[in-house]
């Protein structure tokens, strides 16, 4: 694959490729699973870094339905997504940007399309962005509870995703969602949770950068 400066389309995950923010979605996670039971709490941690990704409605419907094995859980699935909603929103206005993220965006050349695709809930990465003032940089900003493949798709069917295009993520779904509509992947490895990426993307047709300063090195200078 031959990576370029001329991409069409860039597309961004935010937690932990825009944002140094997968911490603060893990310890949410945990402190949730820990009003259940240590050992439980562990495995949903377990699980929301092996998705990484995937939307928090997935996860936490995976922790009541196979961790926990509940038939009935409708009232805890939501209090859980509002609570979880309450540790997260404030520490995502606060968590540092990536390294650099500015002059990347900065550099990425005129009328290229840019847009953030997602798991975090699509309001409150959008309202982040806003109060950061990211929200320039980008064209359009999604996030769940629509997936990120069905992000594309409708892109896709808009007409709004422009060949080549870039997909830059941190983890196995990122990469998962890349290669389903024939974008090229970038996998940042700096923040990411992905503790198996090494082994995975070995054999995977992939660039791999620790960082997006990395990426305008090798892409945009």
């Amino acid at each position: 694959m031959k990576y370029s400066h001329e991409y069409k389309t860039w597309i961004f995950d935010c937690d932990g490729v825009l944002l140094d923010s997968n911490l603060i979605k893990t310890e949410a996670f945990y402190e949730i699973g820990l009003s259940y039971c240590k050992e439980q709490a562990d495995e949903l941690v377990v699980y929301h870094k092996q998705f990484g990704g995937i939307s928090r409605f997935d996860k936490f419907k995976y922790f009541f339905e196979t961790i926990l094995q509940r038939k009935e859980y409708k009232e805890d699935l939501a209090a859980a997504l509002v609570r979880y909603s309450l540790l997260v929103k404030s520490k995502l206005m606060q968590c540092p940007e990536a390294e650099g993220l500015r002059l990347f965006l900065d550099e990425i050349p005129e009328g290229s399309r840019k847009i953030v695709v997602s798991g975090g809930l699509q309001s409150e990465v959008r309202e982040s962005f806003i109060q950061r003032g990211l929200a320039d940089y980008f064209d359009a900003i999604y996030g769940s509870p629509a997936n990120k493949m069905e992000i594309l798709q409708k892109e896709v069917e808009r007409g709004l995703l422009f060949f080549p295009a870039v997909f830059i993520g941190d983890s196995k779904y990122d990469y998962e969602s890349a290669k389903a509509f024939g974008i090229d992947f970038i996998f940042v490895s700096c923040y990411s949770e992905f503790d198996g990426w090494r082994d995975y993307f070995k054999d995977k047709d992939a660039l791999i950068v620790s960082n997006l300063s990395d990426i305008r090195l090798k892409l945009l200078k």
